[in-house]
């Protein structure tokens, strides 16, 4: 663990400063759009506090030992705390609920999948987009790390995936950054994204149904991350400064606008 909590300093060597005002975030990378949106809003509400959010992921598990050691004051989680992680002296506060599910290249004309389409599709039984009732096209497929918060609740939420072993063709993205990148730039692509990253992308790809199904909202969609913010035990009195913002009514508005579902908590 020290190794790693050394790399995360190093990599946050030009992130630090010694303003007690200053409230450091970094994390998982799906949760780093909402957490800018939220950062600005409360620094206009406080202009005497300066909220920085790492854009480099440094992954959940990192940011949260992070968190514990004192090394930034909040990590951006996009999925509950595992059992290692709760055993840590931080606390998580859950603030939205964020729809998940998988888009496509523009070139793609398809716009629904059935769940055992999609599960052909990334065990390879299914490589050309005419076998799903689209153009003659190999299908470019795109995949999270198995730990990615996408990733989990795919395989927990979506029928049969939990059982598909992607092969060596299909591309792994290790940032959501690299997701969506990958995914407005690859023609002929699918992956899986949420609906906070979606909006971000503003049109760079299109969501598809699933089993004909809208599935795109984080207040209805059936396949959901829970977005946290983790504190230490022990945190600055900006820290809950900016979590009392986040629980707001200016807050609330916020992660609405950034199409995620907000939890009162």
């Amino acid at each position: 663990m020290k190794r790693v909590l050394l790399a995360v300093a190093v990599v946050l060597c030009s992130f630090l400063n010694a303003n007690a005002d200053t409230i450091k975030i970094a994390g998982s990378g799906q949760m780093l759009p909402l957490a800018t949106a939220l950062g600005k809003g409360y620094m206009k509400k406080h202009p005497g506090d300066v909220v920085e959010v790492n854009p480099k992921s440094l992954g959940q598990k990192n940011g949260v030992e992070a968190v514990s050691e004192g090394y930034i004051d909040i990590a951006t989680s996009a999925r509950r705390l595992g059992e290692e992680e709760r055993r840590l002296q931080v606390k998580p506060y859950e603030v939205a609920t964020v729809a998940a599910f998988f888009a496509v290249h523009p070139s793609v004309p398809v716009r629904n999948l059935t769940s055992h389409e999609i599960c052909d599709i990334y065990s390879g039984k299914t490589t050309n987009w005419k076998q799903v009732g689209g153009k003659d096209a190999r299908i470019v497929v795109l995949t999270r790390p198995e730990k990615d918060s996408t990733k989990i609740v795919m395989r927990q939420q979506v029928p049969g995936f939990a059982k598909v072993e992607e092969p060596p063709t299909v591309q792994s993205k290790l940032r959501a950054k690299d997701m969506m990148t990958s995914l407005a730039g690859t023609p002929d692509a699918i992956g899986m994204v949420d609906a906070v990253n979606y909006a971000d992308a503003a049109g760079k790809f299109i969501a598809l149904k699933l089993d004909g199904k809208d599935i795109t909202s984080s207040i209805t969609g059936p396949i959901q991350h829970h977005y946290q913010f983790v504190l230490n035990k022990n945190p600055s009195p900006a820290d809950l400064r900016f979590i009392q913002f986040v629980r707001s009514a200016e807050g609330q508005a916020i992660i609405r606008q950034e199409k995620a579902n907000p939890v009162k908590f």
